[in-house]
């Protein structure tokens, strides 16, 4: 098996194959990477743009070439010496007609053989036994009567009901043999006799029946932890890992599951079996989670994997990286505009009851009619709770929990999940009225000290299904809530609105950030490092450049009024202050440092603006979309980008980017040069070698340029010169080549190397530490800090007063500097800072 030194991740789809991929295997060789990392494989909805929606786990997509593509991308990665890493989606399938196991249950209801599989209440109130579908473009009795449902007959005789393309089955006990016209009763007739419901799509949130992603209902919870379900979704990725042909697994969405660690004891334990025919050791093969992890929240030890995805690192990275001096006046600056004096913590708690309340009413609303009937139950004090005091109670509960989730099982609860539920409690209980306090206690309690088997079986159990569906709500509402509500609600500064992380911690300081490494070190040694995903709300270096501003917040400020001033004549006005103060980050977070705009610019700002609006939920929703404000929105910005009339309006966002794109691009040196030089395995997404201004996808999801990257790679130029035109991004490329390459030529000690602090004078402008094993060593020098004021800059290279009369201290040896390929005679360990960098902002020495 090859080692794991570095990942690419690639999102596969109809347009970028297994072929396409292959065609790239040379190029990601060349470049030091040691396994690609494969966006989900499985057969899919057809034209999915990512393969999320699963709709055969056992077969191939053959949208990306099938097995045999598979096959031939898989032979040339060995061939070049690497290996294969797959995103596996074991949360959830596609609820869709095309999915064999979702028809089936369409087809038969309850008396299907896969009934069982998929997460569905089917005694639902109000439901009659039904799956209640929201597919429907119109309420049903308008869907009949307008003719948009017609029956189909398939050549084996089978019918189905066709809705715009989609043919959901009928259950052949309802369907007499005959022609496919019927009168709209008959229909009606037909389709009342289904096990299933159609019904409008925006009755979903308040009536669907079945767990989803998030609040996707073309998505469908899977019970994975019935043995058939986990056999059958995991016999693909453990057949081609015990052919060889893949080295790893990454599981998506690992918080959906009832039971993530008995998951991945499971799968850890499969994945060694699968191993074993390799011949390999157990714990050799890979296997990540994707886990959002809260500020101080620390991945469960007992949790059999290597880590995670990498998200907790760009968090960590990113931190770093911004002042937390600028927090206090960006922050009262928003407040003021925008007229909300609320902090983070109150939007995000506003979200989280609207997400309850709305997104996932239905799901919600099962959750108390649980504790309606656990209260019945119990008698005592809980007979007098009524079903508005409880829904009250585990509104506040709910929205007042610190985590995704807990992870209480069957077993009494651990230290930590019940230090996260007593945070939860005091919290919802403050201020509370005191039948709203007994309620939240009783319903603590039942979560958490439900009464033994022997004493009462029945109580015990439905306390114990209350327990796991309060997990399984949580970890949705905290998705819904913050990242992708109150991240476009409150936004001071937008960088820190990010996947993983959370704006009330701005930044961190490097003593704390060497911490985060030891412990990195110390636990997970194979955690993937991330400052980039298919996932990411900006790319990159699009935060880079935001991380800037939070050091220069006055400046910022000021530029802001200007914008202000410049825009109002192009209608900005018309515009919610808070969205205008996004667009502003927008733009010169993504504006080209060389210059120039246009069309397609205004295209993707517009296409990220309409998505931010909508998430948000404020001034427009994805429910209940304002398109006249939409389209006001988006004339503004084409107004402001592609019109003559805008001109003094861009030549003032290209004089900010002027100034603060150099600093943004040192500060995106550092972050590429740490993550690929802590303990861990780095992550290159696609693309991502040269500057990353992408936004939110799928504007982080377009087609990568491979043949100027390849350019990249035959640029010859000395890294002086690289800084000094940085604008091209092939200094970010060369410092990616370089420190892979290092990867590959040293790779025990960037796969088992300790990380040792190195003491600067400057603690607050620059990080410093050592990679050490055996007798190898690398040093990494990284400025953390800008300039203290903005000045009229033209190269990456930090100018000498950055440093002053700083010092490292590095141990005494022969070294040469991975960028310059100069030698480095260390003779007096404390060096002078201006000296050993010689304006770079990112210093590598490896002893020789």
């Amino acid at each position: 098996m090859v080692p794991f030194r570095a990942t690419a991740r690639l999102q596969l789809h109809a347009g970028f194959d297994f072929d396409a991929a292959r065609a790239q295997v040379d190029y990601y060789a060349s470049l030091g990477i040691s396994h690609l990392y494969l966006s989900p494989i499985a057969s899919a909805v057809p034209g999915s743009t990512h393969g999320y929606d699963v709709i055969d786990p056992t077969t191939v997509n053959p949208e990306l070439g099938g097995e045999a593509g598979l096959q031939r991308l898989s032979d040339a990665v060995r061939a070049r010496g690497m290996g294969l890493i797959l995103d596996i989606v074991p949360n959830h399938m596609a609820a869709h007609p095309l999915n064999p196991y979702w028809a089936d249950v369409l087809a038969h209801g309850k008396a299907s053989a896969h009934a069982g599989w998929f997460d569905i209440a089917w005694r639902a109130p109000g439901r009659d036994g039904k799956l209640w579908l929201p597919v429907l473009d119109r309420p049903l009795s308008s869907a009949i009567a307008d003719g948009v449902l017609t029956v189909q007959r398939a050549a084996d005789g089978s019918a189905g009901v066709a809705h715009h393309g989609t043919v959901y089955p009928l259950a052949p006990s309802t369907w007499a043999a005959g022609g496919s016209e019927l009168t709209a009763p008959a229909l009606a007739g037909v389709l009342a006799a289904q096990p299933y419901r159609l019904a409008w799509w925006r009755s979903g949130d308040d009536r669907i029946n079945y767990r989803r992603f998030f609040t996707i209902a073309s998505l469908v919870a899977l019970q994975m932890h019935r043995r058939d379900v986990f056999e059958t979704v995991h016999a693909l990725p453990l057949r081609l890992v015990a052919e060889g042909r893949v080295d790893g697994l990454r599981v998506d969405h690992v918080d959906g599951l009832r039971d993530p660690a008995g998951y991945l004891h499971r799968l850890r334990a499969a994945l060694d079996a699968a191993g074993a025919r390799r011949g390999l050791s157990p714990g050799a093969l890979g296997l990540w989670v994707e886990k959002i992890l809260a500020p101080d929240e620390a991945l469960r030890a007992d949790w059999p994997c290597d880590g995670t995805t990498g998200y907790d690192f760009m968090d960590q990275v990113g931190a770093l990286l911004h002042s937390g001096a600028g927090g206090n006046p960006l922050t009262r600056h928003w407040q003021q505009v925008t007229g909300d004096p609320r902090s983070f913590r109150e939007v995000e708690l506003e979200a989280r009851r609207d997400v309850l309340e709305q997104g996932l009413r239905a799901e919600f609303d099962a959750f108390v009619a649980r504790l309606v009937r656990l209260s019945r139950l119990t008698g005592g004090i809980a007979a007098d709770f009524g079903r508005p005091l409880l829904a009250r109670a585990a509104l506040s509960l709910l929205s007042h929990f610190p985590v995704y989730r807990s992870y209480l099982t069957h077993a009494a609860p651990g230290g930590e999940d019940r230090r996260l539920w007593q945070q939860a409690i005091e919290a919802a209980i403050a201020g509370s009225a005191p039948d709203q306090v007994a309620a939240i206690e009783q319903v603590a309690a039942w979560v958490l000290a439900p009464p033994s088997q022997e004493d009462d079986p029945v109580l015990h159990r439905r306390c114990l299904a209350l327990r796991q569906r309060a997990q399984l709500l949580s970890a949705p509402l905290n998705a819904k809530a913050v990242e992708d509500s109150s991240f476009y609600r409150h936004a001071p500064l937008l960088s820190r609105n990010e996947v993983g992380s959370h704006p009330t911690v701005l930044g961190v300081s490097a003593p704390r950030f060497h911490g985060f490494m030891r412990a990195r070190h110390d636990q997970h040694l194979r955690s993937l490092l991330a400052t980039a995903t298919h996932d990411h709300k900006r790319g990159e270096d699009a935060r880079m450049r935001l991380a800037v501003v939070s050091a220069w917040p006055e400046w910022w400020l000021r530029q802001v009024r200007r914008f202000e001033r410049l825009a109002a004549s192009l209608g900005a006005g018309a515009l919610h202050a808070a969205d205008r103060e996004m667009l502003w980050q927008t733009l010169v977070s993504v504006w080209p440092a060389e210059g120039g705009s246009g069309a397609d610019l205004a295209a993707r700002v517009v296409q990220w603006q309409a998505k931010a609006l909508r998430e948000g939920g404020q001034r427009s929703s994805w429910g209940h979309p304002d398109e006249a404000y939409e389209s006001c929105a988006a004339a503004v910005v084409e107004a402001l980008i592609d019109s003559e009339a805008g001109q003094p309006f861009r030549a003032a966002v290209q004089d900010v980017v002027a100034r603060i794109a150099p600093a943004g691009a040192r500060f995106s040196l550092s972050q590429t040069a740490l993550r690929l030089s802590v303990p861990g395995v780095p992550d290159l997404y696609q693309g991502t070698e040269g500057w990353d201004l992408s936004l939110v996808d799928p504007d982080n999801r377009r087609p990568v340029d491979y043949a100027l990257r390849g350019h990249w790679r035959r640029d010859g130029r000395a890294w002086p010169v690289l800084l000094q035109g940085w604008r091209d991004g092939v200094a970010k490329a060369r410092l990616v080549q370089t420190l892979l390459q290092a990867r590959s030529s040293a790779p025990e000690l960037f796969a088992l190397g300790g990380y040792v602090p190195l003491p600067t004078t400057l603690p607050e402008r620059v990080l410093a530490f050592a990679r050490e094993h055996g007798a190898q060593r690398l040093i990494v020098v990284a400025a953390i800090a800008t300039t203290v004021r903005p000045a009229q800059e033209v190269t990456a290279a930090l100018p000498a007063r950055f440093w002053g009369t700083g010092r490292v201290t590095i141990p005494q040896g022969r070294y040469r500097n991975l960028l310059t390929g100069t030698s480095v005679e260390i003779t007096d360990p404390d060096i002078s800072l201006r000296a050993l960098s010689d304006g770079s902002p990112v210093t590598l020495l490896i002893n020789e």
